[in-house]
């Protein structure tokens, strides 16, 4: 079942719930919103800790990283 049958078949059950089930679902979706907000600080977080890096002059060129991964795996 595809995003928009999923749609229609909650969309109809809930239309059908009783309170009991609408706040089981409202909870679903709270839970679904704070883990949201946790993976986006936490990309937040590496992004501005890469950028650091960038600005300290800790990167490594692609080129390096090429030559590094041919020289390793190619024993």
């Amino acid at each position: 079942m595809g995003a928009i049958e999923l749609k229609e078949y909650i969309k109809m059950q809930l239309e059908n719930a009783d309170e009991r089930v609408l706040r089981i679902v409202a909870s679903v979706f709270d839970n679904y919103s704070r883990e949201t907000e946790y993976h986006s600080d936490e990309i937040l977080t590496l992004l501005k800790e890469s950028e650091l890096d960038y600005e300290n002059g800790k990167t490594n060129s692609f080129k390096n990283i090429i030559a590094e991964s041919k020289q390793k795996y190619s024993q």
